[in-house]
């Protein structure tokens, strides 16, 4: 059976979770707990947009992108071909 292609707003959404995900570490935050807390919501709400990132709405991602000082477009850009230097 054929494998079934992602829809490209799942993958942006990976996308922004995985950004949200690294920038998150770089400020030392390990647990969902920790998460929450770095981004101001609770811990409930952060677990579903991990869980699914299609959740993600604007005023979320601005208030996420601000907590993480980062551009808004930082977020939604794929960065996993980037190297280090």
């Amino acid at each position: 059976m054929p494998k079934l292609k992602q829809s490209a707003i799942s993958v942006a959404a990976n996308v922004v979770q995985k950004n949200i995900t690294a920038r998150g570490v770089y400020f030392g935050a390990r647990t969902d707990s920790d998460f929450a807390k770095l981004l101001s919501m609770p811990v409930s709400t952060y677990g579903d947009y991990r869980r699914d990132p299609r959740r993600w709405k604007l005023d979320r991602l601005i208030m996420a992108a601000m907590a993480l000082k980062v551009p808004l477009s930082w977020l939604v850009t794929d960065h996993s071909g980037e190297t280090k230097e």
